[in-house]
């Protein structure tokens, strides 16, 4: 019984020895297992945090970026603001001057017209006084005595109504006058442009006297090929060192000027030769020509006009009237008009585009019969133009009513362009016809005696009899004359009418 205690409390002695060293080791490999979780939950907090970090300054860089792009998107919307609130503010100080200015004028009309009635209430005073006096110091019945005094008062009140009139519309054309000059001075100014002045001919400069031979060919045959090829006359004369080409289109003679230069410097001059040069110099013209309207458009900012149109454009740069180049007319009148229309607020763009449109016409009119108002109308609106375009081209030489402000502007523009000095050369033909015809209008008149032009057609003098034009007459008969010369006769320019009104008195003694 003992043994077997013995050796059942040995046994479990050892199992107990065994455990401990079996749970120490467990105890040491947990412990180990902890502080390894320990280390890589610490790495892994480390991570954590840093990347926390990155993300918010990668945040916060990112807030940073953006609010500064609203900050300048706000500033720029705020200029923008400022700039129309500008804008509005002048706007307003304009029409505030316009408003006093009207305001101040109808004050001094309306005194005028108390002065009128006032002068008014004194001639009754004075015809009823004169009435009484009349009718009791002649043998007239009242009846005669107040035809009498009416007729005196009809011709008293008359002549003080247009002595009012005519010094109402004398300031009001002066103050017009001086605005519409300061306007106009300011647009010509801004649009000068060269002036360029070319006749039917053109002179090409050749190496020696023996290329005029070349040029001739036997029996003149190069001539007539050349002149077949082109379309223009060569003119060989004993002139050292020049042939002329003559033609009345400008196209033809630039495309025979290339062909003579090309043929020179290849050498090689004969039919053939000659007709195949020209050929080649007419595309060269066609996309020359292309080059010349493209250009002449973004001039103007203009860049979405037809294919059609630029064409013709770029003829003009060929064709003159009154020696004045008519594209650089055209792009002078674009650039007039453009800035009236800034100085009066109507839309630029229109009035340029239209000015420079407005006599696309005359690119075609020896091949189209009618007026070339309505000819290049009439293109523009086939190529898709808008009405208001159409209609500039058209009315301005008054062929048809304006349906805009633009369309006067084209018109006003037009005439400073052509009217400006240096711009046109006028025939002597026409010139007389011109002088002719405003004399004759001024005779038309009752009254008028004489009528002389002079300073070149610039002021007309007129003469009236003294007893059939008073002098309260006299204003009123020089306005009628200047409207009637303005409605009918084609001028550049201005014309002064002075009336010449003199009375005399002779006695024989």
């Amino acid at each position: 019984m003992n043994v077997w205690v013995f050796a059942a409390v040995g046994f479990l002695a050892g199992g107990l020895v065994v455990f401990l060293a079996l749970s120490a080791k467990a105890r040491k490999g947990a412990l180990e297992i902890i502080e390894k979780a320990r280390k890589e939950a610490e790495k892994i907090k480390n991570e954590a945090v840093e990347d926390g970090r990155a993300t918010a300054r990668r945040l916060a860089e990112e807030a940073e970026r953006n609010y500064e792009k609203k900050r300048r998107e706000i500033d720029a919307k705020y200029s923008g603001l400022n700039q129309k609130v500008n804008v509005l503010q002048k706007k307003e100080m304009d029409l505030k001057s316009r408003e006093n200015s009207l305001v101040k004028k109808l004050g001094e009309i309306s005194t005028k017209m108390k002065i009128l009635k006032m002068k008014e209430a004194e001639i009754a005073k004075k015809a009823s006084e004169q009435q009484q006096h009349l009718e009791r110091i002649s043998n007239l019945s009242p009846e005669e005595a107040k035809k009498m005094l009416i007729a005196s008062l009809e011709e008293d009140a008359r002549s003080d109504a247009q002595k009012l009139i005519s010094d109402i519309i004398n300031q009001a054309q002066a103050d017009a006058q001086a605005k519409a000059r300061r306007i106009i001075a300011a647009a010509v100014q801004k649009a000068a442009t060269d002036e360029i002045q070319q006749l039917a001919t053109t002179v090409v400069q050749i190496p020696s006297d023996d290329m005029k031979g070349r040029l001739i060919g036997k029996e003149g045959r190069n001539i007539k090929a050349f002149e077949a090829a082109t379309g223009v006359e060569l003119i060989v004369d004993d002139t050292p060192g020049i042939v002329t080409l003559s033609s009345f289109d400008g196209v033809r003679r630039y495309i025979g000027q290339l062909t003579i230069e090309k043929m020179i410097a290849d050498g090689r001059i004969h039919p053939g030769r000659i007709e195949e040069i020209s050929k080649k110099v007419k595309d060269e013209v066609a996309t020359h020509i292309m080059e010349i309207g493209r250009n002449s458009a973004s001039r103007l900012g203009i860049t979405d006009l037809r294919d059609e149109i630029v064409e013709l454009l770029g003829r003009m740069e060929f064709r003159f009237s009154y020696r004045q180049n008519i594209l650089q007319h055209s792009l002078e009148v674009a650039q007039i008009a453009k800035f009236l229309a800034y100085e009066i607020g109507a839309d630029a763009e229109v009035a340029s585009r239209a000015g420079l449109l407005h006599d696309l016409g005359k690119a075609v009119s020896g091949e189209v019969d009618g007026s070339h108002a309505i000819i290049g109308g009439d293109i523009a609106k086939k190529y898709g133009e808008k009405d208001i375009i159409v209609n500039a081209i058209k009315a301005h030489h008054e062929e048809v009513p304006f349906e805009s402000i633009e369309a006067v502007l084209v018109a006003v523009a037009d005439a400073l362009s052509a009217t400006r000095p240096g711009a046109r050369m006028e025939s002597v033909e026409h010139y007389f016809k011109r002088i002719q015809k405003i004399e004759e209008i001024a005779m038309l008149f009752d009254g008028v005696e004489k009528a002389f032009a002079i300073s070149a057609g610039r002021e007309l003098r007129v003469i009236v009899t003294p007893n059939k034009v008073s002098e309260a007459n006299s204003p009123v008969l020089a306005r009628e004359i200047a409207r009637k010369i303005a409605r009918e006769v084609e001028y550049p320019g201005q014309i002064k009418v002075t009336l010449v009104r003199e009375q005399r008195w002779n006695e024989l003694a």
